[in-house]
């Protein structure tokens, strides 16, 4: 895929499918979207997200997240099921806002 990031190291590997699998989870299950925006730190301990992954998920930067692999569909539903509208998760996937 153009303009992707191609994980080849395993650590990697695992984190983006530990990240993507939050996201799933999170798309697909309102509880756990409403315990993220609670207190995510204890849903990124659970997920074993960490790193550049868990400070993006923190800051909800959509952009870093794509940028380091993330499934763009999961990432865009999982925005919108923490509440974060359309027009706001565009402008930060394309860097506009923090």
């Amino acid at each position: 895929m153009a303009g992707r990031v191609c994980h080849r190291r395993r650590g990697e590997v695992i984190a983006v499918y530990d990240l993507q699998k939050l996201l799933w989870d999170v798309r697909k299950d309102l509880d756990l979207a409403n315990r993220f925006r609670s207190e995510p730190d204890a849903v990124l301990d659970e997920y074993g997200i960490d790193g550049e992954e868990r400070a993006a998920m923190k800051a909800l930067d959509f952009k870093t997240l794509y940028e380091r692999g993330a499934n763009p569909y999961l990432l865009y539903f999982c925005a919108l099921q923490i509440g974060v509208d359309r027009a706001e998760y565009y402008a930060k996937l394309r860097g506009e806002v923090s």
